[in-house]
């Protein structure tokens, strides 16, 4: 009965989830969501001894594949490096209770109603496994070979979120720091699986496209808020400006790209308070195409994050693949493909978080970035061409070298032939 009750609130709370999230506290509506979802939806525990014979040779990649954010395009991206690495694959697209906009639909034309194949690749963090078991039951997982493609951006990996363990049979992470933070409570093997990166642009955009000066060196930060502002620290890239440039100086600029549902947020009033009168400073916070993000990367000059934590950097990346010159924080999964000769890292101290912020907890550590040293990187590319034209150079042989689509196809291929192997008896 309880399990009952537990199904019928759980299947109330999904439509009301938008309207609940301007009264109840996020971290309060997360509570109530694991527990309805644990209570109603009970993990049946797999049999591990048992072998799954791996015969069709092939991929079902589950995850929210049309979504607008970030975990969305690490599905894009997966689909990309599959497609690359010559492997079958179907896409089923899954929302669940996301309430990103869901108008990509750049792989429709892969996607399936139901598992094709013997290996499931879920792009859907650790946390929302849960919701993948609520909707599918165990039709989903059983029989098959699961594996989570997790994020995650601390050094401690939330001990709440391990029960999602027993839905996989190993985790793949986009990068070193992710693999290290999972890793050390995972009972299943942990796997380095770097983001591809490839940036295409159908239709490019001039300056005009955004009401971008012509003329200026436009130095380019952005974000997404459902990826915590705090984490995300773009106020530290407009403070690092600021230290650099005056406020009517015409030669420079930053443009601050911000993916925001809610233009009145307490996100934006205070990134515009920190804005202030700064004339060279732009605030864009329409909700752009994926070719439009892309394209505005292409028209800026320099591409800046002084996050707190990452858990891979895609903008970073994409940015080196334009040959863009980019300065970010020295501390988690971007250092995989940042250093001093392909960018500009950036000196930080390890700090406590002192306050929760979402699913980071105050006792967790991340990087306060040292915005003086970001401030004087953003005056030397703008005043030394020679300097930033070649770490820009070098960032894209690293990008174009290490993390293409055919590079991490090959890396998924081969560890495809091991699971195959193992699991066939070899």
């Amino acid at each position: 009965m309880k399990r009952l009750i537990s199904k019928i609130l759980y299947k109330m709370a999904v439509p009301t989830k938008k309207a609940a999230g301007i009264i109840v506290p996020a971290h309060i509506m997360r509570q109530v969501k694991k527990a309805l979802l644990k209570s109603a939806f009970p993990i049946e525990q797999k049999n591990k001894s048992i072998k799954i014979h791996i015969g069709k040779n092939g991929i079902n990649l589950i995850g929210y594949a049309r979504a607008e954010m970030g975990i969305g395009e690490s599905c894009r991206i997966a689909a990309k490096s599959l497609t690359a690495g010559d492997l079958e694959f179907g896409i089923i697209n899954f929302k669940g209770t996301n309430s990103a906009r869901m108008s990509d639909t750049s792989w429709v034309h892969k996607e399936i109603e139901d598992p094709k194949y013997d290996i499931n690749v879920f792009h859907i963090n650790a946390e929302q496994m849960m919701e993948i078991y609520a909707h599918y039951g165990n039709r989903i997982f059983n029989n098959k070979y699961n594996i989570g493609y997790w994020h995650w951006e601390l050094p401690d990996f939330p001990d709440q979120w391990t029960e999602s363990f027993s839905l996989v049979d190993e985790v793949w992470a986009p990068s070193t720091f992710v693999a290290e933070a999972i890793s050390l409570k995972s009972p299943v093997p942990v796997i380095r699986i770097p983001h591809s990166i490839e940036v295409k642009i159908e239709q490019y955009r001039n300056r005009s496209y955004y009401n971008l000066p012509e003329n200026t060196f436009l130095f380019l930060t952005m974000y997404d808020v459902k990826s915590y502002q705090e984490r995300k620290n773009p106020q530290a890239s407009i403070e690092a400006f600021k230290r650099a440039f005056g406020k009517d100086d015409i030669n420079v600029g930053l443009i601050v790209k911000v993916n925001i549902s809610n233009g009145e947020s307490n996100e934006m009033k205070l990134l515009e308070k920190l804005i202030d009168d700064y004339t060279n400073i732009y605030l864009i916070k329409e909700v752009l195409s994926r070719n439009d993000i892309n394209a505005l990367i292409n028209v800026s000059d320099s591409f800046i994050s002084l996050h707190r934590s990452e858990g891979f950097g895609l903008g970073l990346a994409e940015a080196m693949f334009l040959r863009k010159p980019v300065i970010g924080t020295n501390w988690s999964s971007n250092t995989d493909f940042m250093n001093d000769s392909n960018s500009c890292p950036v000196k930080y101290e390890l700090v406590k978080l002192g306050s929760t912020f979402g699913p980071y907890e105050a006792y967790q550590y991340w990087a306060e970035p040292d915005v003086d040293h970001a401030s004087y990187y953003m005056k030397k590319l703008v005043n030394e061409p020679d300097y930033r034209d070649e770490i820009a150079k070098q960032g894209e042989h690293t990008i174009k070298t290490d993390f293409s689509p055919e590079q991490v196809g090959q890396l998924i291929t081969k560890r495809l032939e091991y699971i195959m192997k193992w699991n066939n008896g070899g």
